[in-house]
């Protein structure tokens, strides 16, 4: 895949040499580099903003890494690769005798946070299990495009250290880096630029490693807002009081004047709100369905509420719902007239065409599997 960035990145700096930096993920084959560069543009942003050289703490770059990891990999269940060593510090971390207090559901803030206080608390299982792994390499191999020759070791690579990088090694250890004062003022200045270009970047190497997931590039960081579902139960609310709908698609009673509208394959996992994925629930039992999957068996009477509903707008209001109607005919790929008039046996089969796929993927992925009998037990 062409990279869209090109020469956007090379803007005129006499003291930065920004060429290599075009090269930095070429041939990238773990996630670390990624996670590395994200991790260092955010601590140049958040840092207090003098003209001068900027130290960071190895350590602390380290647990950045890993909480940056922690919504594409806990909350999105995206795969960096089986071995790939941000994989494998999640891993240690889920394990109880490690004593970090693990939550899939943190935000990167409250990750790192988490991290921060496992570096001060447990300071040596912090250096075995993250600092370790991650800075062995990490560090030297980001700066190889810049290097006039290939180095095996961080020894070698310190025969390099130069300020004319993007950062250099103070005391010639792995303790610290320092980031001169040009190349922070060009991360700060392109800040934006750089995170979209490694973030591009990031999302070609996830690709070949979540072949079928969907919006995968939307899956680094979550918005600081979900989009409101007030346009689509809008669309709903007339066909249900018409309807006289007493059920959900789960056998659950159903309140017309206190219900949620679930995602049946979860945000999670496709990340909108499109209407063909959207079915009424009680309130209390879609908190508890959370991010799990349907069984494939509730395919059936989504498809036949959806049949309803459409066919319900296209007699009612059908100027006014095309924005809807085109979501069904984008997904399926049927045009609405012949949704409408098909029978049940082909809106049900159309349906499971493009859903099972959509619910072994994200099965596979590790999200959990929703049945009715835990929907009755809550009753």
């Amino acid at each position: 895949m062409k990279d869209p960035f090109g020469s956007s990145l090379l803007v005129s700096s006499s003291n930065v040499a920004l060429k290599p930096l075009q090269r930095v993920f070429h041939k990238t084959t773990a996630s670390y580099k990624f996670l590395w560069f994200l991790a260092i543009l955010d601590l140049v942003k958040e840092a207090p903003q003098d003209a001068g050289p900027l130290r960071l703490s190895i350590s602390m770059i380290c647990a950045r890494m890993v909480a940056k990891s922690w919504i594409p990999t806990q909350r999105f269940k995206l795969s960096f690769g089986r071995w790939d060593q941000i994989t494998a510090i999640i891993e240690a971390l889920k394990n109880p005798e490690n004593d970090f207090p693990f939550d899939p559901r943190y935000k990167e803030s409250e990750a790192l946070n988490a991290l921060e206080g496992f570096a001060q608390a447990k300071p040596e299982k912090f250096r075995k299990i993250i600092f370790s792994p991650l800075a062995r390499y990490v560090p030297y191999r980001f700066l190889s495009v810049w290097f006039p020759k290939a180095v095996d070791s961080f020894k070698e690579a310190i025969a390099f250290n130069s300020k004319k990088n993007p950062y250099y090694f103070p005391e010639n250890d792995l303790s610290f880096i320092e980031i001169s004062t040009e190349w922070r003022k060009y991360f700060l200045e392109n800040y934006a630029l750089l995170k979209d270009f490694a973030y591009w970047n990031f999302a070609d190497f996830l690709q070949t490693r979540n072949t079928a997931v969907p919006a995968l590039v939307k899956k680094f960081e979550l918005p600081d807002s979900r989009i409101s579902l007030e346009t689509q139960r809008k669309f709903w609310a007339p066909f249900l009081t018409s309807s006289r709908l007493a059920r959900d698609i789960y056998g659950n009673q159903l309140d017309l004047n206190n219900f949620a509208l679930d995602h049946f394959l979860p945000w999670t996992f496709v990340v909108h709100n499109q209407i063909w994925n959207l079915t009424p629930m009680d309130r209390r039992l879609n908190s508890s369905k959370n991010d799990q999957i349907p069984q494939d068996t509730y395919i059936r009477p989504l498809a036949l509420q959806h049949k309803n509903l459409v066919r319900y707008h296209f007699s009612k209001d059908r100027k006014r719902s095309e924005d809807f109607f085109a979501e069904y005919e984008n997904f399926l790929g049927v045009e609405i007239a012949d949704f409408v008039s098909a029978s049940d046996a082909q809106v049900i089969e159309l349906f499971q065409e493009h859903l099972d796929p959509l619910q072994q993927t994200a099965l596979n992925m590790g999200c959990l599997l929703y049945t009715s009998d835990a929907a009755d037990d809550l009753i």
